[in-house]
């Protein structure tokens, strides 16, 4: 528990950072982002954290290039009780979002035996997940675009074929 609450703290002092480095007030922030100065002030003190949509618009409040707020948002999203997916990815399939849990998993590692989970802040970095043991597994994804002369066929039709 004492942990999380440390994440929290460095969380709130990362977005400080971030706002001073704008020149903004909290209040100046708060207003750019359409939240409340209350709402910036205790992410800032660690007393609080916030849902994903609140973040994002302090996201984009403080003007921040899609790959920096997609750190940010990763980052913030972990003290969520009630976000679990970012609001812009929300539309992607299902399977996307569960191939790293599933992935974990048939290697024999339960969710009790994860310490943490680093994103990667960087392009070309590696996500990193710590487990308790304190073995480090890390992370990349490549992706090779290839076009298909035919689309794939989808097995199980609610049609039954």
């Amino acid at each position: 528990m004492v942990m999380a609450k440390n994440k929290i703290k460095d969380f709130g002092i990362t977005l400080k950072k971030e706002r001073k480095l704008r020149g903004f007030t909290q209040g100046q922030l708060a207003k750019e982002s359409g939240v409340a100065t209350s709402i910036v002030n205790d992410l800032e003190n660690g007393i609080r954290h916030a849902g994903i949509k609140s973040l994002a618009k302090i996201a984009k409040g403080l003007g921040m290039k899609e790959e920096r707020e997609l750190s940010f948002l990763l980052t913030g999203i972990v003290f969520s009780k009630r976000d679990q997916v970012l609001p812009d990815l929300d539309n992607y399939h299902p399977v996307l979002y569960n191939f790293l849990p599933y992935s974990l998993r048939l290697q024999g590692i339960s969710p009790e035996e994860i310490l943490d989970v680093l994103p990667p802040t960087t392009a070309g970095e590696p996500l990193e997940v710590h487990l308790k043991n304190g073995t480090v597994i890390s992370m990349k994804v490549a992706f090779k675009l290839t076009t298909s002369p035919t689309p794939p066929t989808i097995k199980g039709n609610s049609d039954g074929k």
